[in-house]
C-alpha cells in the first residue's frame, strides 16, 4: 500500500537550490512539495564556509565574474548559463539578506569582500567561516514564513514518467516506513552530489548521487561527469577528521603552503598566484610535494597562520580554529596539518539557462547539475549559483505546469514494481553485505579515480566496480521494517553510487587529456581538440560516452 500526493511541483532536495526553488514556488502560486533525507536545515550546504561569489561591489563587475568562471573551468563551460549565473547573482545576494542574514561589513556599512583562488577581483561574500550555515537559517526561515509543505527525512528511490515525461517521484519515509507517492507535474532534482563515493571527502553521507542515478534511469544527458573536485584543504590528523573542510578563506587571507622542509612550494608551482591559484593546480601541487617525500608526519603538507595579526583568526576563520584546537591543535602557534579532500563534482544533469532537462517534466538545479563550472570550479560559486538557478528554473516550471493541464497517469504496476525492488532486499535469506560492497567502491574510486588518473587505473577501477554492480545485485537488508532501517537506505544508496561512479570513469576514459580537475598521467598536456563536453547517457541497462561542443 502507498500514500498519493499530489501537487503542481515536487522538489526532490533541501539543500540552498532546492529551498531558493520552493521558495519562489510558492511565491509564484504553485502547489509544491519539498522532499529531503535530512531533518530540514541539515542539508550539506549547511557546511559550506568561505562565501557566495556576486559582483555586488566595486572593482568586481559581472563581466570579471564571467570572465573568471571561464578561464576557472578551462573553456568547456556552458557560456550562456555562466551569464545567467554571474549577471543574476547580485540580486540573490539581496534576496538572502531579505530572508534575514547578515553578512560580514566593513565599519562604513559596505559589504566585506575577498578574493578566493582564481578571482581577479574580491567576490566573495560572507558570514564569518559558516556562511552556508547562516544561509540555509535564512532559506528554512523564509520557507517556514510561506508555509510551504515539506516531507523531511524522506527517501525517494525513483523519479516515474511516461512515454509523455515525468508524472511524479515515489519512495518512503525513514521514519515511519509509510510509502508515497509524490503525483507531480514537474520534478525539479536538487539531490545534490556524490562525495561519499570516496574514501576521504568534505561531504556529508547523504550526497550519493541519488540524482545523477535516478536521471540516468529516466533516459537524461549528463555531461563532464570526470570533472571531480578536490579541495587542495581537507583535515588529516586525526583520522576521525580526515577529509573534515578547511576553507579557501585560509589561503585567500594570507594562509602559507608549506612542505615538512618548510618551504613555501607553491612558488614553484604557481609563482604568480601562489595558494590562490586554481584549486586543481594547488591540488596536484600538493599531491606532488607529498609524492616526492616532502610531506608532513601524517601524510599531507602544511597550511601556516601562525604569522597572522593577533585577533585575526578569530574574526575571519572561528570554525577552522575550533576544529583545529579539539584535536589538541592550536593554529595560532601550530601549522595545520592539510590534504586534498573530494570536494565537489562539477559535472551532471545537462540543463538549459532556465534548468530544463531532455526529459519532459524533469528540471534540476545546485550541484547535481552540470554546465557552470566546467572543469573546475571556482570557491565561492556552489552556494551561489544554486540561488540563481533555484529562482530560474520556476519560470520554467510554471510553464511546464500550465502547459500540462492535468496529472500524467502512471500504471500502477510501475509503483508496486519499485515496491518489490526495496522489499524484496529484506526478504533475501542470503545475500551480500551493503557495508563491504561500500567500502571497495570508496577505496577504488580513491585510489583509481581520484586526483591523479592513468588509463590503465581507470580500466582496473572500471572492472572492479562492475563487479560490485554485479554483487549489488543481491543485497540484503537484515531488519525487515522499513521504520529507521538505516541499512535499508544505505543500501538503496549503495545503488546509487555504483551508477555515478561507472558514469564518472566512463567519461573520464573518454577525455584523453588533462584539464581542470581531471588529470591524466599518461595525457598530462591540455590539447585544443578537447575542448568540448563528454556526454554520459544509460540505455537498457548500458552507460555510453559521446563528445558535445561547448555551448557558447
Amino acid at each position: 500500500m502507498y500514500k498519493t500526493i499530489s501537487c503542481d511541483v515536487a522538489i526532490i532536495g533541501a539543500g540552498g537550490a532546492g529551498l531558493r526553488a520552493a521558495i519562489e514556488a510558492a511565491k509564484e502560486g504553485l502547489d509544491v512539495q519539498l522532499i529531503c533525507k535530512e531533518v530540514l536545515g541539515c542539508a550539506h550546504t549547511g557546511m559550506a564556509m568561505g562565501g557566495l561569489n556576486a559582483a555586488i561591489k566595486l572593482p568586481a563587475t559581472t563581466a570579471g565574474h564571467f570572465k573568471d568562471t571561464i578561464d576557472g573551468g578551462w573553456h568547456i563551460n556552458n557560456y550562456p548559463m555562466v551569464k545567467a549565473f554571474t549577471e543574476g547573482m547580485p540580486a540573490r545576494i539581496m534576496d538572502l539578506e531579505s530572508y534575514g542574514l547578515i553578512f560580514d561589513r566593513l565599519p562604513n556599512g559596505e559589504l566585506y569582500t575577498w578574493r578566493g583562488g582564481k578571482q581577479s577581483e574580491p567576490l566573495n561574500v560572507c558570514v564569518g567561516d559558516y556562511t552556508g550555515r547562516e544561509m540555509m537559517q535564512g532559506l528554512v526561515d523564509e520557507l517556514r514564513k510561506l508555509s510551504v509543505p515539506y516531507n523531511d527525512e524522506f527517501f525517494i528511490t525513483k523519479i516515474l514518467k511516461t512515454t509523455d515525461g515525468v508524472a511524479g517521484a515515489f519512495g518512503f519515509d525513514l521514519a515511519t516506513g509509510e510509502y508515497v507517492f509524490f503525483r507531480a507535474k514537474v520534478v525539479i532534482l536538487a539531490s545534490g552530489g556524490a562525495g561519499r563515493m570516496y574514501e576521504v571527502t568534505t561531504n556529508a553521507a547523504s550526497n550519493s548521487g541519488d540524482g545523477y542515478a535516478m536521471a540516468l534511469e529516466l533516459g537524461a544527458e549528463l555531461i563532464d561527469m570526470e570533472m571531480t573536485q578536490f579541495h587542495p584543504t581537507g583535515m588529516v590528523f586525526p583520522s576521525s577528521a580526515r577529509g573534515v573542510l578547511v576553507t579557501e578563506k585560509v589561503r585567500g587571507h594570507g594562509g602559507q603552503l608549506k612542505n615538512s622542509k618548510g618551504e613555501r612550494f607553491m612558488e614553484r608551482y604557481q609563482p604568480k598566484l601562489l595558494e590562490l591559484a586554481g584549486r586543481d593546480e594547488v591540488t596536484r601541487a600538493i599531491y606532488q610535494e607529498v609524492e616526492e617525500g616532502r610531506g608532513s608526519e601524517h601524510g599531507g603538507v602544511y597550511l601556516d597562520v601562525t604569522h597572522w595579526p593577533k585577533g585575526e583568526i578569530e574574526e575571519k576563520i572561528p570554525d577552522v580554529l575550533e576544529q583545529y584546537m579539539v584535536t589538541g591543535v592550536d593554529i595560532h602557534k601550530t601549522p595545520m596539518e592539510i590534504y586534498p579532500s573530494m570536494h565537489h563534482m562539477c559535472g551532471g544533469l545537462r540543463i538549459t539557462v532556465d534548468a530544463e532537462t531532455n526529459v519532459p517534466g524533469l528540471l534540476a538545479v545546485g550541484e547535481v547539475v552540470g554546465g557552470v563550472h566546467g572543469a573546475n570550479r571556482l570557491g565561492g560559486n556552489s552556494i551561489a549559483e544554486g540561488q540563481v538557478f533555484g529562482k530560474r528554473s520556476i519560470t520554467a516550471a510554471k510553464k511546464q505546469v500550465k502547459k500540462r493541464v492535468t496529472h500524467l497517469d502512471i500504471p500502477g504496476k510501475l509503483i508496486q514494481e519499485e515496491i518489490a525492488r526495496i522489499d524484496g532486499l529484506a526478504k533475501r535469506k542470503k545475500g551480500n553485505d551493503t557495508y563491504e560492497l561500500e567500502h571497495q567502491l570508496k577505496s577504488v574510486m580513491w585510489n583509481k579515480v581520484g586526483i591523479v588518473r592513468s588509463e590503465k587505473g581507470l580500466k582496473e577501477a572500471q572492472t572492479e566496480v562492475r563487479k560490485l554492480a554485479e554483487l549489488a545485485k543481491n543485497l540484503r537488508v537484515k531488519v525487515p521494517s522499513r521504520e529507521r532501517n538505516k541499512e535499508l537506505q544505505d543500501t538503496l544508496e549503495l545503488h546509487n553510487m555504483i551508477l555515478t561512479a561507472l558514469a564518472t570513469i566512463e567519461a573520464a576514459l573518454l577525455r584523453t587529456e588533462s584539464r581542470g580537475a581531471h588529470y591524466r598521467s599518461d595525457f598530462p598536456e591540455r590539447k585544443e581538440e578537447w575542448c568540448k563536453n563528454v556526454v554520459v547517457t544509460y540505455k537498457n541497462g548500458q552507460l555510453k560516452t559521446h563528445t558535445s561542443e561547448v555551448i557558447r
